[in-house]
């Protein structure tokens, strides 16, 4: 009996250490496979891509379309700000602006410019300027005689005497050429200046530096001559430009009235 039983014992204790072993065996081949063993296709584990295993759905917030626009920086504040300042200062002035150009004519630069007299006068030739800007001081008489201080006698005066100082300018009243300059020895320089409608004025008692020549063109408002200190034959007076005017006809008329 007790032969038999350590037979059996000493079976058992080989039976454990060819266990032991085996797992030995196999623990020592997987650690070579695992470490030692080439991967096939040069395959590693850096292009393996994790996946981890996450739900198939998840939970988002979801974002408002106010949040979207809301400003992330204070630029963006600044920037907004402007924007509405902007906006509002122009609803503000477009109805004024469409007010005003309801209400004034758009204007160019050059038409807000005051036109030159000369130019306004040389495009009416019935346009009439004042042949000198002083007063009158002694009037035409037409058929009515007046004593003339000069000459001692009665006559009529032709023309119109406007006041002056010396050195005023005599302007032409219209458009036309200048058909005769003369000095006169009792009216001083004369110029003779036919009208673009027919019409004779005559300028008397001018300075002798005279503006223009026989055959020049003038237009309403050019500066003819200058008023002399005296005109010999009306020397009871003081500087004035002595001026006649005679119609188609030649008759002379008066030039406060004739205009």
């Amino acid at each position: 009996m007790q032969k038999n039983g350590r037979h059996q014992t000493s079976a058992q204790n080989k039976g454990f250490y060819i266990i032991l072993t085996i797992c030995a065996l196999a623990i020592a081949i997987s650690g070579y496979v695992l470490f030692f063993a080439p991967i096939k296709d040069s395959v590693s584990m850096d292009s393996v891509e994790y996946v981890p295993n996450l739900p198939e759905t998840t939970w988002e917030p979801e974002q408002s379309e106010s949040n979207e626009s809301l400003p992330t920086s204070v630029d963006d504040i600044l920037d907004i700000s402007s924007s509405v300042i902007h906006e509002q200062t122009q609803a503000d002035t477009e109805p004024v602006i469409a007010e005003q150009e309801k209400t004034e004519p758009v204007m160019s630069n050059q038409e807000k410019q005051v036109p030159d007299k000369k130019e306004e006068y040389s495009k009416a030739s019935d346009v009439w300027v004042r042949p000198s800007e002083g007063e009158v001081c002694k009037g035409f008489s037409g058929q009515k005689l007046v004593y003339h201080e000069i000459f001692g006698d009665w006559r009529v005066h032709a023309g119109t005497d406007y006041l002056a100082s010396e050195g005023d300018r005599a302007y032409a009243v219209q458009n036309g050429e200048i058909t005769d300059v003369k000095n006169d020895n009792l009216w001083g320089y004369c110029v003779t200046l036919k009208l673009s409608d027919g019409r004779i004025a005559i300028y008397r008692g001018l300075n002798e530096d005279v503006k223009v020549k026989s055959g020049s063109k003038v237009s309403a408002g050019d500066v003819i001559g200058t008023i002399a200190k005296l005109i010999p034959a009306e020397a009871d007076q003081s500087a004035h430009l002595h001026f006649e005017l005679f119609d188609k006809n030649g008759k002379v008329v008066d030039a406060e009235d004739k205009k």
